[in-house]
């Protein structure tokens, strides 16, 4: 009878745990859907395939990844791959996005400030924008992300 009720709630425990899952997608992960070149784009196609498998459960990104993402691609492209750009736009706020966006809050600036000043380290310094990716996990109890960077080591589990 312990047995079996200490069994019960390490399985309610597993099930809590994996409908709380979250994941937030950065730039490079975008970009590399797209881009066929990208040394990415074959993984970046298996992890969509597991995120359409729910294997990481809720799945976020933010109006500025939006934005990185989409200035990316121009400049790579040199503005002449306009039909990407909609495919890229699809990917945010199309009928079918990957991800909801959070839409980054004017009250969480100072501390994106604080944090990329903290995280930045000679020879390997922190965005802005990769640094809101860390507040906006922190805020939301976003406990993974999908990146090619290696900023996020020990803060957030990256999946690549």
């Amino acid at each position: 009878m312990i047995l079996s009720m200490i069994l019960l709630g390490l399985l309610i425990k597993i099930f809590t745990a994996i409908n709380n899952m979250t994941i937030f997608l950065d730039t490079g992960f975008y970009f590399a859907l797209i881009s066929k070149k990208d040394e990415y784009n074959g993984r970046a196609q298996e992890i969509l395939i597991e995120l359409s498998n729910d294997t990481y459960g809720k799945i976020f990104s933010s109006n500025f990844i939006f934005d990185e993402s989409m200035t990316l691609l121009n400049i790579r492209t040199k503005g002449i791959r306009k039909d990407l750009l909609t495919k890229m736009a699809s990917l945010f706020i199309g009928t079918q996005p990957i991800a909801k966006l959070v839409s980054i809050k004017s009250e969480w600036l100072e501390e994106i400030v604080q944090t990329q000043i903290k995280m930045t380290v000679k020879q390997n310094p922190l965005s802005f924008t990769d640094a809101s990716n860390i507040v906006v996990c922190k805020k939301n109890d976003i406990t993974n992300i999908v990146s090619f960077d290696d900023h996020y080591k020990g803060i957030l589990t990256k999946i690549q």
